[in-house]
């Protein structure tokens, strides 16, 4: 006999959100074994148990339109790598893992405590990680006196050159200021003074990270995050001046001056056109759309020759290919036309589950947030998939799944008990 149940996520379900959130911020720290990485480990171990505890719920999923569509842009990516030379699967299988971290969030996350417990789990890894990098690089930065973009980058990488991290700096920039912008919605939204306070803290924390890799990538979409979420909420300013000159203050005080003059470069575009990879990057990507712009050129192709004879590589080393630091373009040269539409395709799809209606609440502004940002990140990212992007769409789809803005049952929560 079928029943309509009231799902609720267990302890288990909350601690396991808690440590997939810490181990994505975390993963160049932890151990690898067999060559795949701790977060890897996990995340089969949570398939394991979704598997045993959501049987029922886990049929409904993958009857979705938004399972059905990951399925069709994975399928479309391996069709058109398929007819390349040097078939190279990798980076579907890397998305392919992504896209089923968003499901297996969405199972686990089913009502808004846990929905809690992963935002705030972002928050506090985002201030650990600043933790972590003021413990280690921060007076290796403080000891450089440099002038000009070229200066600053040398500088960044002989203070990050010993550090653990020091491969994915971007990546800490970037979610750091997705940490920081949550806290920020959190303060903004809470009404008891003393975690006010806390949030506070962590917030200027969080921000710290955003600064300190010195990536100017992950200051400029903070910037962006703060004007989508100002005019999406028309939130007061007045309030906010004081916490937001206070936190300036602190910031020019901590934040050594070699980040200053590397994030202020986005300025001086006469100064990076011929500095800066990104910049050579861009002329080589446009230089040679024609021979990737209906088939692409495969993603195994694209690393075994075709960057290098196109131009994309390192400023300094002409022999070294690079990714092309827009994830769109990325999908577009590996699989052509067919892969960019069918990606573009399931951004859209994946957009409908998006509440845009997050006015005076925190919990839908925290995912709208998480949500918009994603394809900003994809202008400026080396890469169309990230473990982190699972967190927020997971958390998206698991709102629509579980009704979690709606007081009406949904179809999907009429299952058979013994499943969960």
């Amino acid at each position: 006999m079928e029943t309509v149940l009231s799902y609720k996520s267990s302890l288990a379900d909350k601690v396991l959100l808690f440590l997939v959130v810490a181990s994505i911020f975390f993963e160049p720290l932890l151990p690898y074994f067999g060559g795949s990485s701790t977060t890897f480990f996990l995340f089969v171990f949570i398939t394991a148990y979704v598997v045993f505890t959501r049987g029922q719920a886990i049929i409904k999923i993958a009857k979705s339109k938004y399972f059905l569509v990951f399925i069709f842009f994975t399928i479309v990516c391996v069709l058109m790598e398929s007819i390349h030379y040097y078939q190279n699967y990798e980076y579907i299988l890397r998305f392919a893992n992504m896209g089923l971290g968003i499901f297996i969030i969405s199972l686990l996350c089913r009502d808004k405590e846990a929905l809690d417990v992963t935002v705030t789990s972002f928050i506090l890894c985002s201030a650990a990680n600043s933790v972590y990098l003021i413990s280690g690089p921060f007076n290796y930065l403080r000891t450089y006196s440099v002038q000009g973009f070229n200066e600053a980058s040398k500088a960044r990488i002989e203070a990050f050159e010993q550090f653990s991290m020091r491969d994915h700096l971007n990546d800490i920039s970037i979610f750091s200021g997705l940490g920081s912008i949550l806290g920020i919605i959190a303060f903004i939204y809470e009404k008891i003074k003393w975690r006010k306070v806390v949030y506070a803290i962590l917030i200027l924390l969080a921000l710290i990270g955003i600064f300190l890799p010195a990536s100017r990538t992950g200051a400029l979409i903070f910037i962006v995050s703060l004007f989508i979420f100002g005019y999406k909420t028309k939130v007061k300013v007045k309030p906010l001046i004081v916490p937001v000159i206070l936190c300036t203050a602190v910031l020019l005080l901590i934040v050594p001056d070699v980040v200053w003059v590397r994030i202020g470069s986005i300025a001086r575009l006469s100064e990076i056109q011929g500095e800066d990879s990104r910049a050579k990057l861009y002329q080589a990507i446009f230089r040679n759309i024609d021979q990737y712009l209906f088939t692409g050129v495969g993603s195994g192709y694209y690393w075994k020759s075709w960057a290098v004879k196109a131009g994309i590589t390192n400023i300094n080393d002409v022999y070294v290919p690079m990714a092309p630091h827009i994830a769109f373009f990325q999908v577009w040269i590996y699989w052509g036309l067919p892969g960019l539409m069918s990606f573009l395709f399931m951004m859209y799809i994946f957009s409908q589950a998006l509440n845009k209606d997050i006015s005076n609440d925190r919990q839908k502004a925290s995912i709208y947030i998480f949500m918009a940002i994603i394809p900003v990140v994809f202008l400026f990212y080396s890469s169309f998939y990230h473990k982190a992007f699972a967190v927020g769409a997971g958390l998206m789809l698991a709102s629509r799944y579980w009704n979690l803005f709606d007081e009406k049952p949904s179809a999907i929560e009429t299952v058979t008990p013994a499943y969960g």
